[in-house]
C-alpha cells in the first residue's frame, strides 16, 4: 500500500479516522491509533474517548442485568398472590400478575444472552467488501 498524499512512498499505516494508507511523513502516532497529521488528529481522539467510555459502561452494566427483570418478578409475584388470596370478583390482578411474571422472565432470558456475548466486534471500519 502507498500513502494517499505521496503515491510513490509505502505506507507505514493506515489513519484510524479515514482509512488512507499514510506514510511516516503524513501519519501522526496518538498511542492508540495513527491519523492524519494536522487533519483528523482530533477526531481519532475523539474515537478513542468514545470506545474507552463504552468500555466503561458495559462494565459496569453487568452488575445491573438482574434488576430490571428480579423487580418484574417479584412485582408479577405480589400481583398474582394477591390476587389469588384476596381478589373476590374478577381476576385482573392474576392476569396482571402473570403478565409481569412472563415479562421478567422473559427479560431474563434476553438479558444472559446479551450480556454473554463477550467477544468485540471485529473492527471492519477500513475493511473494503471483500474483508480485506
Amino acid at each position: 500500500m502507498h500513502c494517499y498524499n505521496h503515491s510513490e512512498r509505502d505506507a507505514v499505516g493506515t489513519c484510524k479516522a479515514c482509512c488512507k494508507g499514510l506514510c511516516a511523513e503524513c501519519a501522526v502516532d496518538l498511542g492508540h491509533g495513527i491519523s492524519c497529521r494536522g487533519t483528523h488528529e482530533q477526531r481519532v481522539e475523539e474515537i478513542e474517548q468514545l470506545i474507552s467510555r463504552n468500555a466503561l459502561v458495559q462494565r459496569t452494566a453487568g452488575g445491573a442485568k438482574y434488576v430490571a427483570p428480579a423487580f418484574l418478578l417479584f412485582m408479577g409475584a405480589v400481583f398474582t398472590g394477591y390476587g389469588l388470596l384476596y381478589a373476590r370478583t374478577g381476576k385482573f390482578i392474576v392476569v396482571l400478575g402473570i403478565g409481569f411474571l412472563v415479562y421478567g422472565a422473559y427479560s431474563v432470558i434476553v438479558n444472559r444472552r446479551a450480556y454473554a456475548r463477550t467477544d468485540p466486534m471485529p473492527n471492519t471500519s477500513c475493511m473494503d467488501s471483500s474483508g480485506k
